[in-house]
């Protein structure tokens, strides 16, 4: 299809489609063998009507399972599919994909199309297609394909269809902007400064508050359950094989290793590198001046402190190879001879004059060096490729109905039983589970997998295989008062101390609120006054005033007295003066009124789309999201 669109194409480039396309590779997503689908039912099942058209369960699992990638990454755990659903991100996604639907059928009431020439310049000029030289690659681009699980067909079918939806969006938000006094406004609103005194008692400087009676022990434990809680534990037992596990052939013969280590001799190579030192300079004219100097004889890091204005710890580069340099500069300095500053180099960060102080030849290992390197690494490639031999077949015998232990014994997979873990690995008394492979990328399976269930077989990043199966699952549960009675104590106290912060920050500002000023009071009780603390609505660095505080200072009048508490103690302040900017920068003006502008065309995509929702009717079944979730 792709030689029928290059024969017809012209020259049209639609920029707008790069986002798009590579967006659309996201949101594809790839089957796993964790299935999020619960009950058994059926991929095909109808989650919601928009028009004339169905959204189907599998359509919501594909973009359901990069976000879930995404969360997985973030927080360093798996995410079970009822939290899925309460974390609203299913009806997120559900959302989407009836907009996606909305858009997709106006386009083709309207009659809207992707010509040949349109889809061609798409791919042709996506960035993620083209090849070092910066054109088009076609290997680069069937490998990409591949690693997505679509056709080229697929591909130009999916463009003809998001090209419209582009289009029509484009169509609706393009002009789309904010007006100069909301800019304004936004702007002054979000640099406005305002000064106070503020009056700090930390929890730090509370006396010591004593013991617990057993009642407020006990009262205590009783109000704050979630301090006490044990998570989730989970037993299970795991079925894994790595590499190490698997015994490779005898010695490799010499031929084969030194025909290994002729296409290796590139990776074997060490290359040269060098200690490399660079004066900066602003302009060409400097760099002259620098040069002059340099050549009368004068010392390379006093002219570029005194030339330059360069901070000395920015003269020496360190310990380079070529690779490791921007090119302009690298072609000169691994041209120059010892300790001779080079002419005048340009790059686009400016002027850069170079001195090689030490030059670390390059080295090529001999085979004989290079040859227990080899042969592990051949016998490692080896063992790997049986690994993924055995880790398809037991897949299909897990996928067949196989029990874990029967498939296990079958290929020879190692057994291990854990009693009871949480998702981070570790057991009730708080030790890591000891595994034969990397705990992480099992505990995620593991929690991704419902009691009396067998996870199906998953390849690790170090080429292990492993699957398990969930004997219990151990819900949270608040511990006996008995277990935690030293923490139970520590928290009482804490909060007691908090508890006598909270109440001199009172006293402190009703005693301003009565006309003493904050400043004397502080003094009369000992206590140390911040003078003039200049705040940022938005936290700055530096700033280290508690944001509730910030905010009621931010919300009251010039002169007002306010006060708050959180962990860390009771503070109090008085609003000295308020600093609204006079005026607005053009260089502000201009990012703010872009940032607005993406923000309401944002908008206004979504006002289009909730008006399409009275043109084509949107069912959502909840029921059979339920089930599914």
């Amino acid at each position: 299809m792709m030689q029928a669109i290059r024969g017809r194409a012209g020259g049209i480039i639609v920029k707008v489609l790069f986002g798009l396309l590579i967006l659309s590779f996201g949101f594809w997503g790839i089957y796993t063998r964790s299935d999020y689908f619960q009950g058994g039912r059926s991929p095909e099942t109808v989650v919601a009507t928009v028009g004339d058209q169905d959204i189907r369960a599998d359509e919501v699992q594909q973009a359901l399972q990069p976000a879930l990638e995404r969360l997985r990454a973030q927080f360093g755990a798996a995410i079970d599919p009822s939290q899925v659903k309460q974390l609203g991100i299913v009806d997120t996604l559900l959302n989407q994909l009836i907009d996606k639907s909305l858009v997709d059928q106006e386009a083709h009431r309207l009659g809207l199309e992707a010509s040949d020439e349109v889809v061609r310049s798409a791919i042709y000029d996506n960035p993620a297609f083209r090849g070092q030289d910066g054109k088009f690659d076609r290997q680069l681009f069937g490998q990409i394909l591949a690693m997505n699980h679509i056709t080229e067909d697929q591909l130009v079918a999916k463009l003809r269809q998001d090209v419209p939806r582009a289009d029509l969006l484009q169509a609706i938000t393009t002009g789309v902007s904010a007006p100069r006094p909301v800019i304004d406004a936004l702007y002054k609103y979000r640099n406005e400064k305002r000064v106070a005194d503020i009056v700090a008692i930390p929890v730090t400087t509370i006396k010591d508050v004593g013991q617990p009676s057993d009642a407020d022990l006990q009262k205590f434990y009783e109000g704050h359950p979630d301090l006490f809680r044990a998570p989730e534990y989970r037993g299970f037992v795991l079925a894994s094989l790595s590499p190490n596990d698997l015994k490779t052939g005898g010695d490799i013969p010499d031929d084969k290793l030194r025909a290994e280590y002729e296409q290796r001799k590139d990776e074997l190579a060490t290359p040269e590198t060098r200690d490399i030192q660079q004066i900066l300079l602003p302009s060409e004219e400097k760099a002259k001046e620098a040069e002059g100097l340099l050549a009368a004889g004068k010392d390379f890091k006093e002219v570029a402190t005194s030339i330059g204005t360069q901070d000395p710890d920015t003269i020496d580069l360190g310990e380079l190879n070529q690779s490791e340099i921007p090119k302009v500069l690298g072609d000169v300095a691994f041209q120059l001879a010892l300790d001779k500053p080079s002419d005048p180099v340009k790059s686009p960060l400016g002027w850069h004059v170079l001195r090689v102080t030490k030059i670390n030849p390059g080295k090529t290992a001999s085979f004989e060096e290079a040859k227990p390197k080899i042969e592990a690494a051949l016998k490692l490639q080896d063992a790997v490729d049986q690994l993924d031999k055995i880790g398809n077949q037991a897949d299909d015998a897990l996928a067949g109905g196989g029990q874990l232990a029967d498939v296990a014994a079958k290929f020879g997979l190692k057994i291990t039983t854990v009693a009871e873990a949480d998702e981070n690995g570790n057991g009730p008394d708080g030790k890591p589970v000891t595994l034969p492979v990397a705990a992480s990328e099992v505990m995620k399976t593991v929690f991704a997998t419902n009691q009396g269930e067998t996870s199906r077989l998953t390849d690790m990043q170090d080429g292990a295989i492993f699957a398990v199966h969930i004997d219990k699952v151990l819900a949270p549960t608040v511990r006996p008062l008995a277990d935690v009675k030293d923490t139970a104590i520590a928290g009482w106290q804490a909060e007691q101390k908090r508890d006598a912060a909270a109440k001199q920050a009172e006293d402190v500002a009703a005693a301003a609120k009565t006309g003493g000023t904050l400043s004397k009071i502080a003094g009369d009780k000992g206590m140390t006054l911040l003078s003039a603390i200049s705040l940022s609505r938005s936290p700055s660095p530096g700033q280290v005033v508690p944001p509730a505080l910030v905010a009621k200072i931010f919300d009251t009048k010039q002169a007002d007295i306010v006060s708050t508490t959180d962990a860390s103690g009771g503070y109090v302040a008085q609003l000295k003066d308020i600093q609204i900017p006079d005026k607005v920068p053009d260089e502000a003006a201009a990012g703010l009124t872009d940032q607005m502008a993406n923000q309401s065309r944002v908008d206004a995509a979504g006002e289009f789309t909730d008006a399409l929702r009275h043109r084509y009717t949107v069912t959502i079944k909840h029921d059979a999201l339920d089930k599914l979730f």
